[in-house]
């Protein structure tokens, strides 16, 4: 008898754990495991790792209390079936072996909760449909060609299925009658097309689709950026890709003689939407960089381009009303995040994000008369604030009175200059009278400012463009007399001049329950 078996027998042990030269060169020499340790049928937990172990023997079935039973880091290439009749095993990991088949019985493990067999040479898995209780499956870096059998309403605990690195091609829509799932990691596999029934897993907040042949070069360009995160990955399934055929789906997700069908409805569908064409940067776009010192005050910047706009007549008054509301409403009454706009001709760049003493900075703001500091304005402002209170006879104010609380706590007050080093835009305040928007106007230099996150700052101005789109302030129509709007990027750069932020990129302008066909430049 091997010691260490010899000291969980006699001390009644409930776990044994066998690593180490020692127990390889046994291992080696009796070519498997010590036999009495398969009459230790007390074990709860047995874990034998990084052995030259090849097989179990058909009797580990004595071994009726395993609750776990961990073979990771061996030479395993065949595992007998009669691991299947451990019916109080919760955890099973074969991980990292060279197992090419799993028996069949592994299946009626009923109790099962994890069941890992990742970086192994798997190319498929048994039916697990009973395995009731599973939440964790982890078949990581095996050969599989195909998506398991796990759409089963049985399943209803599996929470965390992991297949990245393999070669599955499809996901079945079965996938959807999973309630509990939560993360699905398909990195690096096959996988040229999503089915739009994904959503209808109503937990699922993690989809791992790095790595794949998306046909779908948008959603690829998505899913490989390192700034991609989960939420817009979901939002993008559920806005862009199309649910199978009912009936046209089977087990394996194909979709059958209608597939390709389906595929011309949806181009036709995008055909009949609103569009929104995004250009690349060029020599004449302004760039803006960011001084280090905002971090302190408002870190986050993000800059587009509107072209081609219409703000004659009533549309300059809707343009000015639309800014209002999302300042009242998605900014937070610019607390959040303040939209500040400029006519694009009277730019001077490159333009540059910094903080100063407010009695330092020169600014002609917006319907005055001349070039102040921003000490004095916000003094101005004050002022009439409580000549407002005071007429309206009530402890409240309007316009820019309201937001003057914001900038009080700062020693150093946020503002936007252009080449020439003249200020024009002070936010979350106002922005300058000599780069203000007219109706003549046609290109709109947008920028959104943020104290919380540059995930809100790229929200407000994607809900911006959303509004102006739907408030037919774009002219252009494309042939199903759709709205067109187009978008320029702006670059956002350090003091150094590296890229903080490229605005609209490919992570970017994803609606939900709106149908709009966004137009990404070549790269």
């Amino acid at each position: 008898m091997w010691p260490e078996v010899k000291k969980v027998k006699d001390e009644n042990r409930y776990e044994l754990v066998l690593m180490g030269e020692d127990v390889n060169q046994k291992i080696d020499k009796e070519e498997g495991l010590d036999p009495d340790l398969y009459e230790l049928t007390q074990l709860n937990f047995l874990r034998v790792s990084k052995s030259p172990l090849t097989s179990i023997s058909e009797d580990i079935s004595h071994l009726t209390n395993l609750t776990n039973l961990v073979l990771d880091g061996n030479k395993l290439d065949s595992l007998s079936g009669a691991v299947g009749k451990l019916d109080k095993l919760k955890v099973l990991d074969l991980s990292r072996n060279s197992l090419v088949t799993l028996p069949e019985e592994i299946g009626q493990l009923t109790r099962l909760t994890t069941l890992n067999v990742s970086i192994n040479k798997l190319t498929s898995l048994p039916c697990l449909k009973n395995c009731i209780h599973l939440a964790l499956l982890d078949a990581r870096e095996n050969c599989l060609t195909e998506f398991p059998d796990v759409g089963h309403e049985s399943l209803a605990l599996l929470a965390d299925i992991k297949f990245a690195r393999n070669n599955i091609s499809e996901i079945p829509v079965s996938v959807q009658v999973l309630p509990s799932l939560k993360h699905l990691d398909l990195e690096g596999n096959s996988i040229k097309v999503v089915p739009g029934e994904l959503i209808d897993c109503v937990k699922l907040k993690e989809l791992g689709l790095k790595g794949n042949p998306l046909t779908d070069r948008r959603f690829r360009k998505l899913v490989e950026s390192d700034r991609c995160l989960p939420k817009q990955v979901m939002d993008y399934v559920k806005q862009h890709c199309p649910k199978v055929q009912e009936g046209k789906g089977g087990g394996k997700g194909k979709k059958g003689k209608g597939g390709k069908g389906k595929n011309k409805d949806q181009d036709q569908m995008d055909e009949m939407c609103n569009e929104l064409h995004v250009l690349s940067v060029t020599d004449e776009t302004p760039v803006v960089r960011v001084d280090p010192i905002v971090k302190d005050v408002r870190p986050y910047l993000v800059c587009g381009i509107l072209q081609k706009l219409d703000l004659s007549g009533e549309n300059f008054k809707k343009f000015i009303s639309l800014q209002t509301k999302l300042h009242e409403g998605i900014c937070e009454k610019r607390l959040a995040a303040t939209i500040a706009t400029h006519d694009l001709a009277k730019i001077k760049g490159p333009l540059k994000y910094t903080a100063r003493d407010p009695n330092e900075i020169l600014i002609h703001p917006l319907i005055r008369g001349k070039e102040v500091t921003a000490k004095a304005l916000h003094g101005a402002l004050q002022h009439e604030a409580e000549a407002q209170r005071k007429h309206m006879k009530k402890n409240m104010t309007t316009g820019l009175h309201k937001y003057l609380h914001i900038v009080e706590p700062w020693n150093v007050w946020p503002c936007i200059e252009d080449s020439a080093g003249t200020v024009v835009s002070l936010p979350p305040i106002t922005n300058a009278d000599n780069t203000k928007i007219t109706e003549e106007t046609t290109d709109v230099f947008i920028e959104v400012t943020s104290s919380k996150t540059l995930a809100k700052a790229k929200e407000v101005l994607d809900t911006l463009l959303l509004t102006i789109m739907q408030n037919n302030l774009c002219p252009e129509r494309n042939e199903a007399d759709k709205t067109v709007m187009t978008v320029q990027q702006v670059r956002v750069e350090d003091e150094d001049g590296k890229l903080r932020v490229l605005y609209p990129s490919r992570t970017d302008l994803i609606y939900e329950n709106v149908r709009i066909r966004v137009v990404m430049p070549e790269k």
